[in-house]
């Protein structure tokens, strides 16, 4: 029997694995992460983060610097805009896997 852990090989009686201890019982169940349980990770922060900072930056530099406004709210558009390519990329590669 192999462990669903580290797939090292155990005896058929074996209750628990010798190498890791995980339990080789049949009726264990772990929950698998779904798409609302997944990681962000670091590109999905940024992407979000990159949008609100230049928004601020915008509304902070409207008045007084006007053309550092504008280029704050390029980058703002521009982050919305790449972080919305990369969640459908996330989740087409997600259902091209199941």
């Amino acid at each position: 029997m192999n462990c669903p852990k580290c797939g090292k090989e155990n005896a058929e009686s074996a209750q628990f694995c010798a190498h890791c201890g995980e339990p080789l019982t049949a009726n264990v169940v772990r929950p698998t992460p779904t798409g609302d349980e997944a990681s962000v990770g670091p590109l999905g922060i940024l992407f979000f983060c990159i949008p609100l900072v230049g928004a601020v930056m915008y509304f902070i530099w409207k008045d007084e610097k006007p053309l550092k406004a504008k280029k704050a709210c390029n980058l703002a558009l521009w982050g919305v805009g790449v972080g919305i390519v990369l969640n459908i990329i996330s989740a087409l590669i997600q259902a091209s896997m199941q």
